[in-house]
């Protein structure tokens, strides 16, 4: 018998813990799920008792660290599966760790730059920018640990899916309170009016959920194709709440968002072969582009478009190009120690042509790849490379023997999310990508339940000889 099949044999190693703290632990952490698309909101964001720190969220967290350091072998593994999948984490979260520690000294100069974003202590900063970030990769290891039936993949999903659902309704309500959010009038050109109105639905988002947009947009980018996934396999019930996500997403006014929920959700139909409901959805958009919400949509998509033949990148990446990414690589490329190694987490911020006018004064790159390579240099950018190749061919040739809706629609998810890293969402733990941590676990755990399965149906046939 091969090492990895008696490896898959093993039972589950945990502490004995009563049920009763089993259930409580289990309870916390779906609460700590369904708070993410609201725990930046002003009302979550006080500080409890006065003490610096000590937030609704952050002590939620707080708990469920405590419950898997001490309710869990956490690095114990019972299969070869779970075992390479906590080296590669245990690598991704030192990465993280040195990223972090770099950029603690750069404190105040953060602050300075970004004074909304930074404190300036370095114990705030470190609360802050380095802890917080921290727990958004919590989910992968209780997930891969604590959750492995199909059953709690499920509670997971449906936890993940009714917060998503309260967030469209908060949403469209304030979008509805507020009307001046969405794109109207004549008086003034098409690019006014989307920069205008783009401009009030990101003070929108900050004032009511603490966020911007396109960080919003990441969530649905996110989730909407577990969304359509329930509405599928659990019927008529969810229907409503993937339309409102829907409404959510066109409402919200982030083209990325738009562009890349569409592609993923019908990147999940066609992976399930559900053709009849992708045509279906698509003349659905066919018949919005003819109504009022379809200049919406055109002004959106239209960006960086010039009434003439001309086509500029930049101008569709909104100034990327010119003002972030070329700045940014020559000045890395010119320094060694910066190309090699990198500047530390929120390595932008530290930029020498900060002041010079040539580079857009934002804290992140605004595309994933060149961020880890201003953090973290370019040895470990090409290590990176090489393990989202290797991990993107192996979660399709897992998807393939699986055949699970389930697994597809998280697959859509992740497909999303790496789309959405050409402009916005970061390798690190952010709000953008913090669900990408209980999916990947998720499907993780998938395909461990198919080996598992598969194991079992040997040692029967085994025995039967």
């Amino acid at each position: 018998m091969s090492t990895s099949l008696s490896d898959s044999a093993r039972a589950p190693y945990h502490f004995a813990l009563p049920d009763s703290v089993a259930r409580a632990g289990t309870f916390f952490f779906l609460l700590f799920l369904f708070m993410w698309p609201f725990h930046r909101t002003p009302f979550l964001t006080d500080n409890l008792f006065g003490i610096q720190g000590l937030k609704p969220f952050n002590l939620l967290s707080a708990i469920v660290l405590a419950y898997l350091v001490f309710g869990t072998a956490t690095l114990h593994a019972t299969d070869k599966i779970e075992r390479t999948s906590i080296r590669i984490f245990l690598l991704y979260f030192v990465t993280l760790a040195i990223a972090l520690i770099r950029s603690v000294p750069n404190a105040p100069l953060l602050h300075s730059r970004f004074p909304d974003s930074f404190p300036e202590s370095y114990f705030d900063f470190a609360l802050s920018a380095c802890i917080v970030p921290i727990f958004y990769t919590l989910s992968f290891l209780f997930i891969l640990k604590r959750m492995r039936s199909f059953q709690e993949f499920e509670r997971i999903t449906t936890v993940i899916c009714l917060s998503i659902l309260l967030l469209s309704i908060a949403f469209v309500a304030l979008v509805l309170m507020n009307p001046s959010v969405l794109l109207s009038g004549d008086q003034i050109g098409m690019a006014e009016r989307v920069t205008a109105s783009r401009n009030e639905m990101a003070e929108l988002c900050r004032t009511y959920l603490g966020a911007h947009y396109n960080p919003i947009g990441s969530i649905y980018i996110s989730t909407v194709p577990l969304l359509l996934y329930r509405a599928l396999t659990r019927g008529g019930l969810w229907i409503a709440p993937v339309c409102l996500s829907l409404l959510a997403v066109l409402l919200l006014g982030s083209r990325n968002a738009l562009v890349t929920v569409a592609v993923s959700c019908s990147l999940f139909l066609i992976l399930r072969r559900s053709f009849v409901i992708l045509v279906l959805g698509a003349a659905a958009a066919g018949v919005i582009a003819f109504l009022k919400i379809g200049s919406t949509v055109n002004a959106l998509l239209s960006v960086g478009f010039g009434s003439g033949s001309d086509f500029s990148a930049d101008a569709l990446l909104t100034g990327r190009v010119d003002y972030v990414w070329i700045p940014l690589l020559s000045e890395w490329t010119s320094n060694i120690g910066l190309f090699l190694f990198g500047a530390g987490r929120y390595g932008m911020g530290t930029s020498q042509l900060w002041d010079t006018g040539t580079l857009y004064q934002a804290n992140t790159a605004h595309n994933a790849i060149v961020s880890f390579f201003l953090d973290c240099g370019a040895i470990l950018t090409a290590v990176l490379l090489i393990f989202l190749l290797v991990g993107t061919a192996t979660a399709w040739r897992v998807g393939r023997r699986l055949n699970s809706d389930l697994y597809w629609a998280l697959f859509a998810c992740i497909f999303g999310c790496g789309i959405s890293m050409a402009t916005q969402i970061d390798i690190f733990p952010t709000i953008e990508n913090m669900y990408a941590f209980p999916i990947i676990a998720m499907m993780i755990n998938l395909a461990r339940l198919r080996y598992r399965d598969a194991y079992r149906s040997r040692s029967s046939s085994d025995k039967m000889v």
